[in-house]
């Protein structure tokens, strides 16, 4: 791997030391936009050093054919082996944090396993900032249990690092699994009395109650405030439209819905997109590439052409950098439009199965 201007990393440097993931937070935070010589550089070491700790990786490389020669020839792993398979790249070391994603069972959950937290808080508290979301600006909201509560949240984890980072008070307000909606609902009227603009961040199914008018009226928020949905009506008994939420969203809180902001990250990575707007298009930092493949072919989606999100996320260094998700996306000339969970079957293309890839 080279280390740009000043020689190469070594393995262990990279994968496990604070010095090498310091060095390698920098590398990514020093790519702009469009530099896809130092992308490709960069995307195809990090394939390289994972696919000798992470078997699955190995195999499905072996698959294709070899070592590829581009960032996309990367073979995306599929999400779900992350319920499957261990997919820590530092094995035996034990990771300080593990996120879960949600299930009804331990056994239905999504396991990210992170040696560190540090280079997940460096791109989580950047990336908001390079997508413009004004998080450091407002006094911040959380439709969230806290990281203490929620040890194993990925989001709680995010959104705790944005509440460390901003020097204005910041509240979550899931406790036990329960939204306090009456102290959110007076905090909230105590910003408005004395003009405090705010951050209201949480899942979209979390907005909910707030937006039922029989519980509440209408609180229109001061200017300068902010929004910001992630997603999350999957296996609820309640849903709506985007359309008709982000309506309901600028009605109860008077915010347009040029200031209503969704993020879309998963478990499994380390980095998030963002859109502004019902029809807003997402958009990555510059350490990440998203392409929408085709679930018939595995080939690239053509612009305006609907298809499965894949990503290639550099921050993911301590599992594997391509992952391939089960979202339904268009792709777009900047980004691409989420459509939501696709019901098909998981994207064709490769021979091998998640038991193939998971199997000893």
């Amino acid at each position: 791997m080279a280390k740009e201007k000043n020689g190469p990393i070594a393995l262990q440097d990279l994968l496990g030391l604070p010095e090498g993931r310091r060095r390698w937070g920098e590398l990514l935070l020093g790519l702009g936009p469009g530099e896809e010589n130092r992308f490709r550089r960069l995307a195809l070491t990090l394939c390289k050093v994972q696919a000798r700790h992470v078997t699955p990786l190995e195999r499905l490389l072996r698959a294709q054919g070899g070592d590829p020669r581009d960032w996309r020839e990367i073979p995306p792993l599929p999400q779900e082996l992350f319920k499957r398979a261990s997919l820590f790249a530092h094995e035996p070391r034990t990771p300080q944090r593990v996120f879960e994603t949600s299930g009804t069972t331990a056994r239905e959950r999504g396991r990210h396993s992170l040696l560190e937290v540090d280079l997940y808080r460096v791109v989580s508290t950047e990336g908001a900032r390079r997508a413009g979301v004004p998080w450091e600006a407002v006094e911040l909201h959380f439709l969230v249990a806290s990281p203490e509560e929620a040890p194993r949240s990925s989001l709680s984890a995010m959104f705790g690092f944005w509440a460390e980072a901003n020097p204005r008070p910041s509240h979550f307000w899931i406790r036990q699994g329960l939204l306090d909606e009456t102290g959110l609902r007076a905090a909230l009227a105590r910003a408005v009395r004395e003009n405090r603009p705010v951050g209201l961040c949480g899942t979209a199914f979390a907005f909910v109650p707030l937006l039922d008018c029989e519980r509440g009226a209408p609180l229109p928020l001061p200017r300068g405030s902010f929004l910001l949905e992630t997603g999350g009506f999957k296996g609820r008994t309640r849903e709506i439209s985007k359309r008709d939420f982000y309506h309901a969203l600028e009605t109860t809180f008077g915010i347009p819905t040029s200031q209503i902001w969704s993020e879309y990250g998963m478990t499994e990575l380390s980095s998030q997109a963002y859109a502004q707007g019902v029809e807003g298009t997402h958009r990555t930092p510059p350490w990440t590439r998203v392409r929408v493949l085709d679930p018939l072919t595995g080939l690239e989606s053509p612009i305006g052409a609907r298809g499965l999100a894949a990503w290639i996320d550099l921050a993911n260094i301590d599992s594997v950098l391509g992952i391939q998700t089960q979202d339904e996306a268009i792709a777009t000339g900047d980004g691409f439009r989420l459509l939501g969970r696709s019901r098909a079957a998981p994207l064709r293309g490769c021979s091998l199965t998640v038991e193939d890839l998971r199997s000893q």
